[in-house]
């Protein structure tokens, strides 16, 4: 009895912080949208950042266009991979894979994504 109260309560917070998260992400994507501000980054520096095009490969990925989701940023799906391990590495929904695995997956999701940045920024393909 007590178990399951605990396990429920588990998801119950789980729920919550993907809400939060997911919250979160809209209102930064509102207000950088009102102000017109695509990258902070970009913005301040003048250097794109390592997910510039995200958002339009995202956008793109949900009309499932696939070629212009991998135009926009082709470490969309790794980088997505290793942000939801990297939040969800101690949760239950992968107490079943080892803490190695998921070490693994966030430095290949994370390293992809550097490596597509340094070979956009060599060939000046970032858009």
């Amino acid at each position: 009895m007590e178990a399951n109260k605990s396990r429920r309560r588990e998801w119950v917070n789980l729920l919550l912080m993907h809400a939060t998260l997911l919250a979160a992400a809209l209102l930064y994507m509102a207000v950088m949208v009102k102000l017109r501000i695509f990258c902070p980054i970009r913005h301040i520096t003048g250097i794109p950042c390592p997910g510039c095009g995200m958002s339009r490969a995202l956008g793109c990925l949900l009309r499932l266009d696939i070629r212009g989701s991998l135009r926009s940023n082709p470490a969309l799906l790794p980088c997505l991979t290793a942000m939801f391990v990297l939040f969800n590495r101690e949760t239950c929904l992968l107490e079943h894979v080892s803490m190695r695995v998921k070490d693994i997956l966030i430095a290949l999701g994370f390293g992809f994504t550097i490596a597509v940045y340094i070979v956009r920024m060599a060939f000046f393909e970032i858009p």
